[in-house]
């Protein structure tokens, strides 16, 4: 018998900007990387290597990070004829992913396109109703991957039934159950940096999926983990880092997790894995400042931890509880300190035009960034994302301020106040070590200039 064939894309996609294309993050964030960093396809080498044990071909396009255009991408789907294809959208790519499914249609009309994502999951007409789409795969990719294949409509899938979308029951996949990612199906060599990461090549991989906290009201996150937290097994994990490590000379990890410290315990083991049988990777990851403390941080670096980003978002508790932060000031000033202390570069992350802000609260940010001494800043506006209840709220009253003009002010932005200090710039070009690293770093920083004009 035949074997049911499904190719799973990365699509590059076109752009307005100064290089014509940008890498999204393809995952639950559907969002995009100011400094034009193509990250592995995750979230498509678990769903493949799940697919796999079900006697499944799976093959993976990473045309985001080769910077395939359309019609290249089309042609290789031409020659293998899968049975499915499958297309993961973001909250800024639909239209230009719609184009491609278009041109798959117009080149083999056999194939069944799907689409996932977080704008799709949330929405799902917006891909059927217009034919688009055959199906959408309803927030995390390898039960509803294998649903459709295997024809079972009945959960995490959406399709059209008598001319009318319906959406199947959300249920979870158990991450016990969840195999390493199929890394042989792309180009592990690929995914080189010149930015942040202290080796080449570099890799991602997860731990867990959800989030303790989940109530922040700007964060989509739900739409993919149903506000659950879950974890996988240890062995798998050290599995998944020794055939990171050894099999593919892979030094450098950054942890895709929405909070990597959410399970103490396990990190801690994690560490001491590493330190006791002389692992030499260096690995940065994502975390809030109300799950760390002194002791783990320390043990973090000893692991090889070398950067954390934290999601500060604002200088005002007052905003911070608007938006259901859940955390409090003093506690990012104390994480702050404590990763500093323990020698860990800090990505903070704010936000610009949150519920409640004000000029003068938008204003503080650089002066809060540097307070806090952080290495790295990402300053993002405040959006209207489908599906977060921030969204839920102002649809059903409209009377919601949202105070998205402040995001406009004039003068310079939070961001390159931040980044154009001549003695910040002094010491990252310092810092530079190649030719390679030079051009990623004008090229990087041209891409946040013009993303904050």
């Amino acid at each position: 018998m035949k074997k049911c064939k499904i190719i799973l894309l990365d699509p590059l996609a076109s752009g307005k900007g100064l290089f014509k294309h940008r890498h999204f993050l393809r995952d639950w964030r559907g969002s995009y990387n100011v400094a034009d960093i193509a990250f592995p396809p995750l979230d498509l080498m678990y769903a493949a290597a799940y697919l796999r044990k079900f006697d499944i071909d799976v093959q993976i396009i990473e045309a985001s990070i080769k910077h395939m255009p359309h019609k290249e991408v089309v042609r290789d789907i031409q020659k293998t004829a899968p049975d499915f294809v499958f297309i993961p959208t973001t909250y800024f790519s639909l239209d230009d992913d719609k184009y491609l499914a278009c041109l798959i249609r117009n080149c083999n009309k056999t194939i069944k396109i799907i689409f996932g994502g977080p704008l799709v999951t949330y929405n799902p007409s917006l891909v059927l109703s217009d034919n688009t789409a055959d199906f959408v795969a309803l927030g995390e990719l390898e039960l509803p991957l294998l649903n459709i294949i295997k024809g079972n409509f009945s959960q995490n899938i959406a399709h059209k039934k008598n001319r009318k979308v319906v959406s199947g029951q959300r249920c979870l996949l158990d991450l016990y159950d969840l195999p390493i990612p199929a890394r042989d199906l792309t180009d592990t060599q690929a995914y080189k940096y010149a930015i942040f990461n202290r080796k080449n090549p570099s890799t991602v991989m997860t731990i867990s999926r959800g989030c303790p906290h989940s109530m922040c009201k700007f964060c989509p996150s739900k739409l993919y983990t149903l506000g659950e937290m879950r974890y996988r097994r240890e062995d798998s994990i050290f599995e998944e880092i020794n055939e990171i490590v050894f099999k593919y000379k892979i030094g450098d990890i950054f942890f895709r997790d929405q909070v990597f410290t959410a399970d103490r315990q396990l990190v801690y083991k994690i560490c001491e894995y590493l330190i006791k049988n002389e692992i030499d990777i260096s690995w940065r990851a994502t975390t809030r400042v109300d799950l760390v403390d002194k002791e783990l941080l320390v043990l973090m670096r000893r692991a090889g931890c070398y950067q954390l980003s934290f999601g500060f978002e604002s200088a005002s508790q007052q905003i911070l509880d608007i938006n259901e932060k859940g955390i409090r000031v003093e506690q990012s000033i104390k994480a702050a300190q404590w990763t500093k202390e323990a020698g860990i570069e800090i990505l903070g992350l704010f936000m610009t035009g949150m519920l409640g802000d004000t000029k003068e609260n938008i204003g503080q940010l650089s002066r809060f960034a540097l307070d806090l001494d952080v290495d790295y800043v990402s300053i993002n506006d405040y959006l209207l994302f489908p599906g977060t209840q921030v969204f839920e709220e102002y649809v059903k009253d409209k009377s919601i301020t949202l105070p998205i003009r402040l995001m406009k002010q004039k003068g310079l932005s939070p961001v390159l106040k931040f980044y154009l200090r001549p003695k910040y710039l002094m010491r990252q070009l310092t810092n530079i070590r190649s030719k390679e690293e030079l051009c990623f770093f004008i090229k990087s920083g041209i891409n946040i200039f013009l993303s904050e004009l």
